[in-house]
């Protein structure tokens, strides 16, 4: 169903709700016997500008809405310049120097989800000139610093101030074992997470130790599909397709809506025939960032028309990762086998006998590309026989988040059933990378000793036993924003916690709901080759 014509209504699809974190809240979903052991924070950058100046009609050619970001912007292109070697500007406008990747030799394709990028000439209309508050292309804004901030701010309140999960401030003591932080090689990705980290720690102390963040080259980066992968590029255009066929009247309508308003006819008939892929994203991804700028948009540009932008640009790119499994896997894989890993690692770390230290908060520093297929894994129902996507799917909103909480609770009473799976025969192969994806129960970087317990019979040494329920005191929960997700897997009785229902599943569960996507690099290079 498409939004109500209002202003708000584009706000709700463009901004990422955050938790209310009222004293109801935290009472509800972190009673006292559900203790936090660790937690990844997974989010979307702050508002940008356009990838590029597209639609001249009506966008303008210099976007004067970076005036505090820049500085800071240009600060940061020194900092990473003494760290990299090869930063520097890749343009300018209005004498402002910035640049879209940290690395300038950057050589992995990030696809072309938003259309062409090639820069339009400014249109006689236009009256838009260059100042020092000129943006570039793609650029984190002031508004995205503030997103960013705030959204800080609110996990301060939560994991610092309400269940005191982390330290209060950051000193050379505990650095290294609070946080891990990761980024990729765009800049508004890592210029997001210096926000959010500000916001999580306002008052780091001059000459503080300083915090290593992790950037991987883009040919090794696993927090955004490669479009390098053939299979993934391939499958995903066909399924694409089919999903735009299947919608073609709701695209036709929506075609004809935009061809209507003054400024969008010219570019769509330009560039995009009615239900031709990408035509809802490219022109969304101008229209968005002007609405939620507060810049004059054309008649009949609307709150009611960017809801229906984002929901058809989910039909154009994001449904293939709930259809198929394999596609999924591909986009987003190896991230998956990366925060399970982290779970297992902590889990142990939590287990071990002497002090240990592992990250207690993780925060990785992604794109939309990072948080859409990584729902798709969350929301699979294997036991349905055809998969789709949710029909009220919209693209995820700047700063949107995602949180995997790993919790213990010794006190409460386990689940007394067991999950379906645990009863079914195993498979025969002994090496688990062998076993078909589909027939995975936990991913394969799950060791066996993650189910060994030491016991001790009267009159002899102690013993080591594998059970399969000897994690049963760990259970995970995801969070999307301000709504914990409800994983089809921990539906199962055995699969979820006996008082919080399937919102907080068994560590098993949530491994099993993970399994058939999680991927190594050698797995995910043989799928992207298959022919």
């Amino acid at each position: 169903m498409a939004p109500s014509n209002t202003s708000s209504a584009a706000s709700d699809v463009l901004r990422a709700p955050l938790p209310t974190l009222t004293p109801d809240f935290v009472a509800e979903h972190y009673p006292s016997q559900l203790r936090l052991v660790h937690v990844d924070l997974l989010h979307r950058h702050g508002e940008r500008t356009p990838v590029s100046h597209r639609i001249p009609e009506i966008s303008p050619k210099y976007w004067n809405i970076c005036a505090k970001g820049n500085p800071l912007h240009r600060d940061f292109l020194k900092a990473i310049g003494r760290n990299t070697e090869s930063a520097g500007g890749d343009g300018t406008d209005g004498g402002v120097q910035w640049q879209s990747h940290i690395f300038k030799n950057a050589t992995r394709s990030s696809g072309t989800i938003f259309g062409v990028s090639s820069a339009a000439a400014q249109h006689p209309s236009d009256t838009s000139q260059p100042t020092e508050a000129t943006c570039g292309f793609g650029q984190l804004t002031d508004t995205g610093r503030q997103s960013m901030a705030a959204l800080g701010a609110n996990m301060r309140e939560l994991y610092v101030d309400a269940l005191r999960f982390l330290p209060n401030t950051l000193h050379s003591d505990n650095k290294s074992d609070t946080l891990y932080l990761r980024t990729t090689i765009y800049t508004r990705a890592f210029e997001s997470l210096q926000h959010v980290l500000g916001g999580l720690y306002p008052e780091i102390p001059v000459g503080s130790p300083k915090l290593r963040v992790h950037v991987r080259p883009s040919d090794r980066d696993n927090l955004f599909p490669d479009f390098g992968c053939k299979q993934m590029v391939k499958q995903s255009m066909k399924l694409n397709a089919q999903n735009i066929e299947r919608n073609e009247a709701e695209f036709q309508q929506l075609h004809q809506d935009m061809l209507k308003i003054p400024g969008l006819s010219a570019y769509l008939d330009a560039d995009h025939k009615s239900g031709q892929a990408q035509a809802a994203i490219s022109v969304m991804d101008v229209v968005a960032p002007m609405h939620i700028h507060d810049m004059p948009l054309p008649q009949g540009i609307n709150g009611e028309l960017i809801g229906r932008l984002s929901h058809m640009a989910s039909v154009e790119n994001l449904h293939s990762a709930w259809q198929s499994s394999a596609v999924a896997r591909m986009q987003i894989g190896q991230l998956v086998y990366e925060l399970a890993g982290n779970i297992v690692d902590a889990v142990q770390t939590d287990r071990a006998p002497i002090a240990a230290t592992q990250p207690q908060l993780g925060i990785y520093s992604g794109h939309d590309t990072t948080l859409a297929p990584l729902l798709a894994v969350f929301g699979h129902d294997a036991d349905k026989p055809t998969h789709d996507a949710p029909p009220n799917l919209e693209w995820p909103p700047y700063a949107s988040s995602m949180r995997i909480e790993l919790l213990n609770d010794t006190v409460s009473p386990h689940p007394t059933v067991q999950p379906a799976w645990e009863q079914d025969p195993a498979h025969p192969s002994a090496d688990p990378s062998k076993v078909p994806f589909d027939e995975r129960v936990r991913p394969t970087n799950v060791p066996k000793s993650l189910y060994q317990w030491t016991s001790r019979r009267q009159g002899s040494g102690p013993t080591e036993q594998v059970n399969p329920r000897a994690t049963r005191d760990y259970y995970v929960r995801v969070w999307y924003n301000d709504r914990a997700l409800l994983l089809p897997a921990c539906r199962d009785p055995g699969a979820h916690h006996s008082k919080h229902g399937p919102s907080v599943c068994t560590l098993d569960g949530f491994f099993k709901q993970i399994a058939r996507f999680a991927a190594t690099e050698k797995e995910t290079r043989v799928e992207c080759l298959a022919s």
